[in-house]
């Protein structure tokens, strides 16, 4: 049963500027960054994330080839397989395919367009992966429509969900691009924030919801998401309550309304 004891705020654009909404998702946002320190990286794999895009973009074959090296250099050991998620697949796509690299036109109609994840092998003797993700963040079709905010007694956070509503060929679709709770929140808080949205999505005539996420495959997958694409297997962990070592895979995942 929700915990009416908390204070819920839905805002979309009839209600707040587009600032309120990105201020309120960035609220969201670094509540999600403290919860996600729970997490751990798998050893084998090395994330990266451009901090020249330029170079990335003028010539993504070599600066992937001077990164992989370096990281190979700096971990001592070759890496088995390299995999790529980017939001700029138009300029990225040709250079990476004719070096080799496999692509996947990932399906979220409502997210970032040109969404796209590269793989390929890297060394027959090598372990792990690296992987690179090059998202455009500011893309203006994916900026907050929607923000589903909890807040506890004391009018602090508690949980919320944000994310933005677009058309497709006659179909509204949804990104979902925050969902976070506080760890001290009760149990079903999450599945309180999220029962809020879906019915508001719903009400907006939205037929399917897309996300990706690397530290709550689970939780979704109990909301009725299910995985349309595996980015990176095994790349987070979380200690159980046992004691034992949980992994989360980095996957795009899809719920229909």
């Amino acid at each position: 049963m929700p915990n009416t004891s908390f204070t819920s705020t839905l805002l979309d654009r009839s209600s707040a500027s587009q600032q309120r909404l990105r201020d309120e998702q960035q609220a969201l946002f670094a509540l999600l960054i403290e919860r996600e320190r729970e997490f751990g990286f798998n050893p084998d794999i090395t994330v990266e994330y451009p901090e020249a895009l330029s170079e990335l973009l003028d010539s993504p074959a070599a600066y992937l080839g001077a990164r992989i090296r370096a990281a190979e250099a700096s971990r001592g050991r070759p890496f088995a397989r390299v995999v790529v998620l980017t939001t700029y697949g138009d300029a990225l796509g040709g250079p990476l395919t004719a070096a080799g690299y496999r692509e996947e036109i990932i399906d979220m109609p409502a997210g970032p367009d040109n969404t796209r994840g590269y793989a390929r092998e890297w060394r027959d003797d090598g372990v792990g992966v690296f992987y690179l993700e090059a998202v455009n963040e500011m893309d203006e079709k994916i900026q907050p429509s929607f923000v589903f905010k909890l807040e506890d007694e004391a009018g602090e956070l508690l949980a919320g969900m944000s994310g933005s509503v677009s058309e497709q060929n006659g179909e509204r679709c949804a990104y979902i691009a925050t969902v976070v709770a506080r760890g001290d929140a009760p149990a079903g808080t999450g599945s309180q924030v999220a029962a809020a949205v879906w019915r508001y999505l719903s009400e907006q005539g939205v037929a399917r919801v897309n996300l990706g996420t690397q530290t709550a495959g689970r939780f979704y997958e109990r909301q009725g998401f299910r995985v349309i694409h595996t980015i990176v297997p095994l790349l987070r962990h979380r200690t159980g309550d046992d004691g034992s070592r949980v992994w989360q895979d980095l996957v795009i995942m899809r719920k229909d309304l």
